[in-house]
């Protein structure tokens, strides 16, 4: 009498396997995007290609996540055909014109309110905030504050003169 064959099944089952592998193989093979994804990556300096692949599995679970509760929160999400992935890096660094633009404009408004601190009535409240302001300050802010008068001076001194029947004109962005 014949033994019964249990390799048939487990055999069955290798097949089913590798016949499954072989479709998901071929259908990669077949995707030219998978062609081109391989080809951009690897055509990234070796140092590069982890920081990029994280950016790519966060950008996927970010995906699948906003896919799986969009009928809760209402909020879908679309790839940004103008995204990079790298930012642009200067030697040197340089304040950006929005930087610029906001420091002067905050200085140009004060500067603009000097006048109505020595208005009659305005500077004894002003000299009374700022004394209990630098009473409450601490030591490195108070120094800035020294620093920074003695700078103000330095550049108000660098001025020319201006004669007494001349106004003074106030500089605006020299860029403009």
């Amino acid at each position: 009498m014949k033994a019964p064959d249990h390799a048939t099944p487990p055999l069955d089952a290798l097949q089913s396997l590798l016949s499954t592998a072989r479709q998901v193989l071929d259908d990669l093979l077949r995707d030219p995007r998978l062609h081109r994804l391989i080809t951009a990556f690897s055509s990234l300096p070796e140092a590069d290609r982890e920081p990029i692949l994280g950016v790519l599995e966060r950008d996927a679970t970010w995906r699948r996540i906003v896919t799986e509760t969009a009928s809760t929160t209402g909020i879908s999400v679309r790839p940004n055909p103008h995204a990079s992935l790298y930012v642009h890096v200067l030697d040197e660094v340089q304040p950006s014109a929005r930087d610029v633009d906001v420091i002067r404009f905050g200085i140009e408004r004060f500067v603009e309110l000097l006048p109505l601190f020595f208005q009659e009535g305005v500077h004894e409240q002003w000299t009374r905030s700022v004394r209990e302001l630098i009473a409450a300050a601490d030591p490195d802010r108070r120094n800035l504050g020294v620093r920074l008068a003695r700078e103000v001076l330095a550049l108000i001194a660098d001025v020319p003169e201006v004669s007494a029947g001349d106004t003074p004109r106030t500089p605006r962005d020299p860029r403009r």
